[in-house]
């Protein structure tokens, strides 16, 4: 990875961080780790099915079936007790099972040549940074879900995807023109059309083909 000649813009980097860094759902496995956790909130949960497998029939309604699942799992869980699971389970869902390597050394050669790196993703704080921080990407900016934490345990506000991903990135104010972009996604489709350099990390053949429809053939494939 080139270094960054001294008085020219500084590279940005994104990186989507499941399927991209690590592999599955870090939040949801998280959201039912802390329900396996404690017995009367898997009861609880497990009594949500009738209404939750509607909900999940569908792709509209699917975050709200999570959302009732995210109450259930927090619903008098103090905030430090919540971010140290969050920095435990981190540690599981970065272990050699998990981590995609040659992604992950690519996020670190960028910062190596002194390239900005985002982690930009829909996985909820603080289990996205402390994700990021297990797997030596620092420093790096991390532009991840927010949590809105009640009475009734937390509600998640709109996720950290799609167009909204970029929105979240400038709102951020990281305004520089975003050179490099890793996805495993076509919901990332808005990402990759901001960026110079596209990566797409092992797509299944639908995922290419949408992409393709919308950028042609300008993005590399990786393992």
């Amino acid at each position: 990875m080139p270094h960054t000649p001294p008085g020219h813009p500084r590279p940005l980097a994104v990186f989507d961080l499941d399927g991209t860094l690590v592999r599955g759902d870090s939040f949801g496995r998280f959201t039912r780790a802390l329900l396996r956790r404690s017995p009367w909130r898997a009861v609880a949960a497990t009594l949500c099915v009738p209404v939750l497998a509607p909900l999940y029939a569908f792709h509209r309604t699917r975050r709200h079936a999570f959302a009732l699942l995210l109450r259930v799992a927090t619903i008098g869980l103090p905030a430090r007790r919540f971010e140290s699971l969050a920095a435990e389970f981190a540690i599981e869902r970065t272990s050699e099972r998990y981590r995609i390597t040659d992604t992950v050394e690519r996020a670190r050669a960028h910062l190596a040549a002194g390239h900005r790196v985002v982690v930009a993703t829909s996985c909820a704080e603080p289990l996205a940074g402390a994700i990021c921080r297990e797997l030596g990407l620092a420093p790096v900016d991390v532009v991840a879900s927010r949590l809105v934490r009640g009475r009734a345990g937390m509600r998640p506000l709109p996720a950290c995807r799609g167009a909204r991903k970029v929105e979240r990135i400038r709102a951020a104010g990281i305004t520089d023109p975003i050179t490099h972009a890793y996805t495993d996604s076509s919901v990332d489709l808005p990402l990759l059309a901001a960026a110079t350099h596209r990566y797409v990390v092992d797509p299944s053949p639908e995922r290419s083909a949408r992409i393709r429809a919308r950028l042609g053939a300008d993005f590399v494939v990786l393992p």
